[in-house]
């Protein structure tokens, strides 16, 4: 991922920046017969813990399904193949011990000879499982969602097949931010961390300027210096720690733009990057209301409260010159954590008893028409 780190003097801005793109419907079928969800599976009662209307979207289903505990478990170990894989995650039983899951007889396998008798079976735009084998009845088949609508390819081909969706959007049956606040209750509040100084060692800014094309359009009128560039497009790459050791000892501030402006689409740059190494991000992706839903309180700028770069600018500046302005953004610190949010633990559970469930038209559910917006940072 390349990362393009610009500074005021020493510390200031740090932007990740893959490419900027700037800123249907769904059909379901719950008495369809197409590969019914049966077989070795479990019936029991499971209010909740998938989608099954609108109103679910602004119902915290994360809590609730790692909170669900099916009445009786699969007899047997349910295989879950996972073709592609990830970096970080066990394979086996492994990951489900690990994470000390309430429901632990599921095994992840990347091998190909597990997929006929796997009870569950990932997918995705680019998968390596073909859609010609002979699907096993009560296979339950789930699509795995990464990246925006804007860069996912036609799912067409899955229309009528996918039972599950995981993904970052909220109207995913098993939903998959990169983090996820959790405030804690007042009683185990540290209030220690309110009164840390997170702007010493900063000093002051001054103006910087972008040579790149889509970064230069958003930034008219502004003068900017480029200091540093990691990456691909920069002069040299550094690595995981050092990075977060420059963002915490150098850098006030953290560019926080999202690849595509659409629905919920909030990567590991806002979460990994900025709120976890004490710089404040400035996003630009979803909504102000979705950041407000998922970040901790008063803890990052959104770039729609600005009329454009200029106002943009001078606000930033503003902080700089204001201590107080400036910590007032780390408030949050000791009043919650930034939690994963379980997703095999809550997998693992859910099949042991997964309601019926057929996307008709996942194609049209992934590719609405007003998720995502070609708006950019205003200009003045």
């Amino acid at each position: 991922m390349d990362q393009f780190f610009l500074i005021f003097n020493k510390g200031f801005v740090i932007i990740s920046f893959q490419m900027l793109i700037w800123h249907g419907a769904i059909t379901l079928d719950f008495k369809s017969e197409i590969h019914p969800l049966r077989g070795n599976f479990l019936y029991g009662q499971a209010r909740n813990i998938i989608v099954n209307s609108d109103s679910d979207y602004h119902t915290d289903r994360i809590e609730e399904q790692l909170a669900y505990e099916p009445a009786k478990l699969s007899a047997q170990p349910i295989v879950i193949y996972h073709p592609e894989g990830t970096a970080i995650t066990p394979l086996g039983f492994a990951e489900f011990e690990r994470k000390q899951c309430r429901v632990r007889n599921c095994f992840l396998t990347t091998l190909e000879r597990h997929k006929k008798n796997a009870q569950v079976v990932f997918f995705s735009p680019t998968s390596l499982v073909s859609l010609e084998y002979r699907r096993p009845r009560g296979q339950l088949w789930i699509m795995r969602l990464l990246e925006s609508p804007e860069n996912t390819d036609s799912l067409k081909a899955y229309n009528g097949k996918i039972n599950y969706t995981a993904s970052y959007r909220w109207d995913s049956d098993i939903v998959t931010p990169y983090l996820r606040w959790n405030a804690s209750s007042k009683d185990v509040q540290n209030s220690s961390f309110a009164h840390l100084d997170y702007a010493k060692g900063n000093v002051q800014i001054r103006t910087f300027f972008f040579s790149f094309r889509i970064l230069r359009r958003n930034f008219s009128g502004l003068e900017l210096i480029i200091v540093d560039i990691y990456g691909d497009c920069g002069d040299r790459r550094i690595g995981k720690r050092e990075g977060a050791r420059m963002l915490k000892s150098d850098y006030k501030f953290y560019l926080s733009f999202e690849n595509s402006n659409c629905r919920d689409y909030v990567t590991e740059k806002f979460f990994e990057n900025a709120l976890s190494n004490d710089v404040i991000p400035i996003v630009m992706g979803p909504s102000r209301q979705f950041y407000e839903r998922i970040a901790p309180p008063h803890s990052f700028i959104h770039v729609d409260d600005f009329d454009g770069p200029k106002n943009l600018a001078n606000y930033l500046y503003e902080i700089d010159r204001n201590d107080a302005l400036f910590n007032s953004y780390f408030k949050w610190k000791g009043m919650g954590t930034l939690m994963d949010s379980n997703f095999w633990c809550r997998l693992c559970a859910i099949v042991q008893h997964p309601p019926p469930k057929i996307y008709q038209d996942i194609d049209s559910w992934w590719h609405k028409k007003d998720d995502c917006t070609s708006n950019r940072l205003r200009t003045v």
